[in-house]
């Protein structure tokens, strides 16, 4: 979930594949107005701009700025007649606000160059864009106008609602995606998790323009904002561009909060009958919340489990095209395993004997310092852009409550013992939900049970 690809800068000794023992975070700079380099948060704020609440890390070594606007809430705005309706708005607005009526401001966005990021998450949507300083006015403009002034005609909702559908369609065909988004709506059922924030096609047939606007008129308010920049900008020029826009939006009365944990429920599956040479199983597991302090454990814990299953089952024995343990990072933390594979019946008791390894894990301080040396290394190599630098500063923000925790977080990882990991693994690698898709006579709901 990381957006953009220009480097940020960075101090020109960091070399990310150099030895396992170094704090390469600890050498990332940013370049001041005047040419100098200065450690990276030294230079991070905050401020609020008319109840816009700001997070700037300005950085002058190349023309790059990116803008985040996060709009709170996620699934938590959402009932299941409404899922993807802020989505729905926000690419409606490409075709016409107030100040650009019609085809204008696609005009107008275009003439700037910048890439315009648009993203439904679980927590908030994201809507910013990536430019060069020198068309940031510009950008700006027709930018807040889609926030602040849509006009959301009626044939512009049809056309988008039109291309959401198509896209949820072609979701549910590629194998992948639809078990994904199987798997969330069975392991959160109940739970906002569980609706999904691009829609559905019945929910998105009954959006009109009128229930468009309404959304609009409530639901777009500085209490539901938090603005992350970062790149080459000023302060000053992005307080005078938020004073004179989203500024003026009404306050509302909206408070973050992580989201409540789901109440615990027995491992399941859900079989999928579909005549597919490979048969995909994905299975999903409730983490803490995103302030509790076992949830870097579970991220590292579930990293090493993913190199294992991959080793075990790919490289080792050719049983699979990919086995992995994926994370997803959100206000309650996700585990979850994965295989695409012709021998289900064969690969589920391994996952089962990788995860109960885990639990019984017993590295030395030197394993385990070198296995999550190369995870932070591998992190910031994934992570080095400016978009992702605004992404990893809001999350500080949001799940943890203060962006500066953004700069500590590698050397808390750095900390941990296989202690940790082995007391987050046996919390949490269970009660898993899983989805299976593909030829339901290679396995028996029974291969599922004891996870």
């Amino acid at each position: 979930m990381r957006h953009g690809s220009t480097a940020f800068v960075v101090a020109a000794s960091l070399t990310i594949a150099g030895c396992a023992t170094t704090r390469p975070e600890k050498t990332l700079t940013a370049t001041t107005e005047d040419g100098n380099l200065v450690p990276l948060d030294s230079v991070t704020f905050s401020y609020d701009v008319g109840g816009v609440h700001v997070i700037q890390r300005p950085s002058f070594g190349n023309d790059v700025v990116s803008v985040h606007l996060y709009l709170l809430g996620g699934t938590r705005q959402l009932t299941p007649a409404t899922q993807g309706i802020e989505k729905l708005l926000l690419r409606t607005s490409e075709y016409g606000t107030a100040k650009y009526p019609g085809y204008a401001t696609r005009t107008a966005w275009a003439r700037t160059g910048s890439q315009l990021l648009i993203s439904a998450d679980d927590d908030w949507t994201l809507f910013g864009f990536r430019g060069v300083h020198q068309e940031f006015d510009s950008s700006w403009n027709v930018f807040a106008e889609r926030v602040m002034h849509p006009t959301l005609a009626a044939k512009d909702v049809a056309i988008v609602r039109s291309q959401l559908i198509g896209g949820i369609r072609q979701r549910i065909d590629d194998p992948d995606s639809y078990a994904m988004m199987l798997a969330d709506s069975v392991a959160f059922a109940g739970h906002p998790y569980g609706l999904q924030t691009g829609g559905t096609e019945a929910s998105l047939t009954s959006l009109d323009s009128a229930a468009l606007a309404r959304y609009q008129a409530t639901q777009m308010v500085t209490s539901r904002m938090l603005l992350v920049v970062v790149g080459n900008l000023a302060r000053p020029q992005l307080e005078a561009a938020v004073g004179r826009t989203l500024a003026k939006l009404p306050a509302g009365d909206y408070v973050w909060t992580l989201p409540e944990l789901l109440p615990a429920s027995p491992s399941s599956v859900t079989m999928i009958q579909r005549p597919i040479a490979t048969d995909y199983i994905l299975g999903l597991f409730q983490g803490p919340p995103a302030s509790a302090n076992d949830y870097a454990a579970l991220r590292v814990a579930t990293a090493l489990l993913s190199s294992q299953m991959h080793n075990e089952i790919r490289e080792e024995r050719g049983l699979s095209y990919a086995a992995a343990a994926p994370y997803i990072e959100r206000g309650i933390g996700t585990g979850a395993v994965y295989v695409s594979t012709s021998a289900p019946a064969t690969v589920l008791p391994m996952i089962r004997k990788t995860m109960k390894d885990m639990k019984q894990l017993d590295w030395g301080a030197l394993s385990m310092r070198y296995f999550t040396d190369q995870f932070v290394m591998d992190f910031l190599a994934e992570n080095m852009t400016s978009a992702a630098q605004a992404d990893f500063l809001a999350r500080a923000q949001l799940y943890r409550g203060d962006y500066h925790l953004a700069g500590k977080s590698m050397e808390e990882l750095r900390h941990l013992s296989s202690t940790q990991l082995r007391s987050a693994s046996r919390r949490y690698f269970q009660n898993i939900h899983f989805v299976y898709l593909g030829d339901t006579t290679r396995v028996s709901r029974a291969a599922f049970e004891g996870f």
